[in-house]
Formats: C-alpha cells, structure tokens, sequence
C-alpha cells in the first residue's frame, strides 16, 4: 500500500505533503513555537519531543516523578489544540539517529504507549536503526503493537549520518522496516554528491513500484535539497521544512520548501 489517510489528508506518491517540526525545549518555547508553525504553509507538524525531554537534567529519572507523564501530555494537548485538525507527528529522536536524548527502550515505550493512549497525535515515530536485527525486530513490534492497539498509526524510520548506502541497501533496510507492520517508512540519509541523491532516488522508485509505502525518502545534506524535492516524483509521500531552525542538515525552511514544490511540479498535487 502507497497511500495513507490521515484525517482529511491523503498521504500518496507525488507533490510530498509538508511536514514542520517543532523543536523548542521550554513548555512555553514549544507552545509558542507551534503557534507560529501553524500559521505556516505546511501540511502537517511534528513534535520533536527529545528537544523537551534532553534539556532535562536527569530525563529517566523525571520519568519516576509522578509529574512527568501529567506535564508530557498537558503539552501535547496544548500542541493539538493549536494545530486545530493538522495532522500531529510524535517523535522522539535518540541521539544514535542525531536527535538530543538517550532513553532506554523501556522509557521510551512508555512514552509512545501513552501519547498513543492519549488520542492527541495521528503518528507516533518508531526508531529502526537495523543494527541488532532479531533483538530490535522484537522491541520494535512490541512498540508498534502497543501503539496500534490505541488506534494510532505509526512512522517506521531510519537515520544514516555517516553517508548515503547503495540503493540496493536503502532497499533492504526500508523492507525490513515493511515487514514489522509499520504504517509509513521514513529512510534519511548523508548524501555528499549528486550521485548519492541519485541512489535514494532510485531505490525510492524501486520500492513505490513494489508497492511499499507510503514512503517518507530523503537525502541530508546540502547535495541532498534537491532530492527533498524531487522525491515525490519517485514514490515518496513527505518532505520535512523548518520552522523555528532545522531539525536535520539540509532542511531548508517552510516557505521556501513549498516555492521550491511549487515551482517543480507545476502547482499540481501530482
């Protein structure tokens, strides 16, 4: 399956919806900032929580005061309020796949159960680095178990900081990720030449072709703008835009993310 449904928003190969996200670490930062993002042109918004949960001294230690889950959620309900409809990514990015906090698996479990409980978000992000394959397998459908037994969707992804592997390998990795039942396929990768946007590119038509998806595909870096660009045309659903700062090397920011789509397909959703 290559498309998606959330809300009124149809998540399908072509012109990629936009995504924002907010990465504030003050509750009072991260409310304001989503108050700016939604007067943005994107298509849906991402809360960027470990930027919340890593300005905490001691984030697994919080997790024990009975406070913690009570602030967690009060913030994501103001977030929902704001964003009135647009549709709520929650991710909690580790420092392993370059966000800003180190969470056991247990923790981090935790959290994503209840904000899926929660009802407040339509898609909570759920790490697959491929590195211990069985053990993380394991873990990983256990989350999304969890998450999809609150009617909850969720985005499978992949960070590579070190370089852009062959197309034959992005590949793989996104199979893997299909085969654990996720809802979407997020697969970001360095891309330092041309040719490496090519690889992403490519193995993004392969997978489309295939049926795998919906895909979320895109090349960092300054090589890799142009493919957050152009990704749509080869089966991915999403691109990423800052708002506030970027959340990755190479985003570039919301508006001119959205001249950029314009320009290229035309002013055509397809």
């Amino acid at each position: 399956m290559s498309t998606l449904k959330i809300r009124d928003l149809t998540l399908e190969p072509g012109k990629p919806k936009i995504a924002v996200p907010i990465v504030s670490a003050d509750p009072k930062d991260i409310i304001a900032e989503c108050e700016s993002v939604k007067s943005m042109p994107c298509d849906m918004i991402e809360w960027r929580a470990d930027g919340y949960l890593g300005a905490m001294e001691d984030p697994e230690g919080a997790m024990g005061e009975k406070d913690f889950y009570l602030d967690l959620i009060k913030i994501l309900d103001d977030i929902n309020y704001i964003a009135a409809g647009t549709p709520l990514i929650f991710t909690i990015r580790s420092k392993d796949q370059g966000g800003g906090v180190e969470l056991t698996d247990e923790h981090l479990a935790s959290i994503r159960g209840l904000v899926a409980q929660s009802g407040l978000v339509d898609l909570v992000d759920v790490e697959f680095s491929g590195k211990d394959a069985a053990g993380e397998k394991e873990i990983v459908t256990r989350q999304i178990d969890e998450i999809h037994k609150h009617s909850c969707r969720v985005v499978l992804s992949h960070h590579d900081f070190d370089g852009m592997p062959r197309a034959e390998e992005i590949v793989e990795t996104v199979r893997s990720m299909a085969a654990l039942d996720g809802d979407m396929f997020k697969f970001a990768a360095m891309a330092a030449t041309k040719e490496d946007s090519e690889k992403l590119l490519k193995a993004t038509a392969f997978l489309s072709r295939n049926g795998i998806g919906p895909l979320i595909m895109i090349a960092m870096g300054e090589m890799g703008k142009p493919a957050r660009v152009a990704a749509g045309r080869y089966g991915s659903c999403v691109t990423f835009a800052s708002g506030k700062e970027a959340s990755a090397p190479g985003q570039v920011d919301v508006y001119t993310m959205k001249k950029w789509l314009d320009d290229y397909y035309d002013g055509k959703e397809n």
